[in-house]
């Protein structure tokens, strides 16, 4: 159980942390629009729209671990 809860929990911390990246990216072209406004809006959107696809598997992530330490199996 232990070695399974830390394999999680690290699967959980990429997840994470590249859902909230590519936010980051997907909003820093929505404002800043570095290739051009038409590029950049179109390019911005679809990357945020990416990014919840990470965040979704992290919450998931997050709840599989939530009921494996509540069983304490």
């Amino acid at each position: 159980m232990d070695e399974e809860l830390k394999g999680l929990e690290r699967t959980y911390r990429k997840l994470l942390s590249a859902g909230l990246l590519l936010l980051l990216v997907g909003f820093g072209l929505l404002i800043f629009k570095p290739l051009g406004w038409t590029a950049s809006m179109i390019l911005g959107a679809v990357v945020f729209a990416l990014s919840f696809i990470p965040l979704e598997l992290a919450k998931r992530t997050a709840r599989r671990m939530a009921v494996i330490a509540f069983r304490g199996e």
